[in-house]
């Protein structure tokens, strides 16, 4: 693939819903150039500063794009998925030597000398994500990552069926699927809310994956011993468990969400639907294709793709619901 291909498709990632997988890190700039009949666009490693963003010229003997902003230029900056107005230029001084040291910060393997042009660019505000956009952002990324996610736990299992360590690897691994989809959750929803904690999220949604999968782990695993319980006993703890598992990651991911978001209790039971949905597709299409006697690939292969199918449907409900949410419409 050529630089000028590879650039092309990394703008196209960064216009789409997949946007947050680069947040932080990249963005494209566009601007108008003499003797040209279109725009100059291409990507660039961006560190924030305040309202703005910094971005360094290496190598610049061998560029020209920087010196457009030499007395400052008007420029279109690709960020968050959104194209937004800026005004450009290169630093100088003693606001070079900060903006450098800024930079430095956010990237301390670039190698900056004195002589590396740096451009601020002052970005106009944009909007919170909202809307069809959100749900439309939210759908492709957390998709992504709930299959990321779940290859973890169905690679685990497959290597451990039978085996004594089963049930405490599969807990790890689910508290790994939880983090990377809980990660990607969190890309979208601070565009959303910008004041939520990611951190919070990410660690209540790695927490209650892990006591989900313990809650569906535990009548296979204990199965000799609940046998005995009568059945009056066992139907409404079995009832109650599986209630506990449908809710878990909905009720986690609630106590952080009710801060920024009033009556978001419903995103309990959004979830709790989802994740039902999502098993069920799971289910019915794992069942009938793993079969005993079949070689390792082969049902890591069964597992990966009922955790797409189930990831695509679990994230669609979501979306939808936080789509609906007050002030998230």
């Amino acid at each position: 693939m050529t630089a000028t291909a590879a650039n092309r498709l990394l703008v196209r990632l960064l216009a789409s819903g997949l946007s947050p997988l680069v947040a932080g890190k990249l963005c494209a700039l566009r601007y108008p150039a003499a003797r040209r009949p279109s725009p100059v666009v291409f990507p660039v490693q961006y560190a924030r500063s305040g309202a703005g963003i910094l971005v360094v010229a290496g190598n610049p003997d061998g560029k020209r794009w920087w010196r457009h902003f030499r007395a400052g230029h008007h420029a279109d900056v690709l960020l968050d998925g959104r194209w937004t107005a800026a005004e450009g230029r290169v630093l100088a001084g003693a606001e070079r030597a900060a903006a450098a040291e800024t930079y430095r910060n956010r990237f301390p393997r670039v190698r900056l000398t004195p002589d590396t042009p740096v451009i601020g660019f002052t970005v106009a505000a944009q909007p919170p994500l909202r809307g069809r956009r959100l749900a439309w952002t939210w759908f492709l990324l957390v998709t992504v990552a709930e299959f990321s996610g779940f290859a973890i736990p169905a690679t685990a299992g497959a290597l451990t069926a039978g085996s004594p360590a089963a049930l405490p690897v599969l807990l790890v691994a689910g508290a790994a699927e939880g983090t990377v989809l809980g990660a990607g959750q969190a890309l979208v929803l601070s565009r959303a809310l910008p004041a939520v904690n990611r951190r919070h999220w990410i660690a209540g949604t790695a927490a209650a994956a892990a006591f989900a999968y313990l809650a569906g782990l535990a009548p296979s695993t204990w199965a000799t011993r609940l046998s005995s319980w009568p059945p009056l006993v066992l139907w409404p703890a079995a009832g109650i468990l599986g209630l506990a598992l449908l809710c878990s990651i909905g009720f986690a991911q609630w106590l952080v969400l009710r801060r920024h978001v009033p009556r978001s209790a419903r995103w309990i039971a959004t979830t709790a639907g989802a994740w039902l949905v999502g098993l069920a597709v799971f289910l019915g299409v794992t069942t009938p294709l793993w079969q005993s006697g079949q070689s390792l690939p082969t049902t890591i292969a069964v597992g990966v793709l009922g955790g797409l199918l189930m990831a695509a449907t679990t994230s669609a409900v979501t979306a939808l619901a936080l789509r609906r949410l007050p002030g998230l419409s």
